[in-house]
């Protein structure tokens, strides 16, 4: 766009969309779903437990929120370079005071599913990223490290949830857990590291034995 006789606004758009909408369409795999439906293939398929009941029996298809709302002081509209969008995560667990948690996902088309009856149906197998959300309910802060809570792996790892499209550089922003436990919002989707796998678990499965600790987990069995 014009600004001046010696100057004019440029924005590369090869690899963006054109419309929020389009943005939204779900039609291609990312590359960290497919790594996700491998592990799935490979661990979970045809695999069964001491009993000989299926792996596949304890786990039902969930919804997972890959939530995309927009922050309500957002000003981008979720496509274009300029101004920055920022995502509703970014706001509620690094802006906000109370730094509050939620699991409820306001997009219907934000409920990644196997089925129409939970979401989505845009996955191939129940399984997906944890959210940021979660991490920060378990005990992850932001730019906090906890050496204490179950979700530290002394590894990077990604989580499901959009921060921002930062206008200053362009880069596509999600939040991802720290090897020292802390959740940063920071993260270029261009990094390769970690992905934590999430299932749904039957609501009926029992603990047979175990306390939950590294040392001692829980072992399930079918009710």
């Amino acid at each position: 766009s014009y600004v001046s006789e010696k100057s004019v606004k440029a924005q590369y758009i090869a690899y963006s969309s054109t419309s929020l909408e389009a943005t939204r369409k779900d039609t291609t795999s990312s590359n960290i779903k497919k790594q996700l439906d491998n592990w799935y293939q490979t661990n979970i398929i045809g695999k069964t437990d001491s009993q000989g009941n299926l792996v596949t029996n304890y786990i039902v298809d969930g919804t997972f929120c890959n939530d995309r709302s927009f922050a309500s002081t957002n000003t981008g509209n979720g496509f274009s370079l300029v101004p920055s969008t920022y995502y509703s995560a970014y706001k509620r667990l690094y802006i906000d005071e109370t730094k509050t948690a939620i699991l409820k996902c306001s997009n219907n088309n934000d409920k990644f599913s196997t089925t129409t009856s939970r979401g989505n149906a845009k996955l191939t197998y129940p399984v997906a990223l944890i959210t940021a959300d979660e991490v920060a309910l378990a005990g992850g802060k932001y730019n906090m490290k906890n050496q204490d809570y179950y979700l530290r792996t002394n590894a990077y790892y990604w989580t499901m949830s959009p921060s921002n499209f930062n206008s200053s550089n362009a880069y596509a922003n999600v939040f991802r857990v720290y090897p020292a436990g802390d959740l940063i919002l920071w993260a270029r989707v261009t990094y390769s590291i970690g992905a934590r796998a999430v299932i749904n678990l039957r609501s009926d499965i029992l603990i047979s034995q175990g306390d939950g600790s590294v040392e001692n987990p829980f072992q399930l069995k079918l009710a």
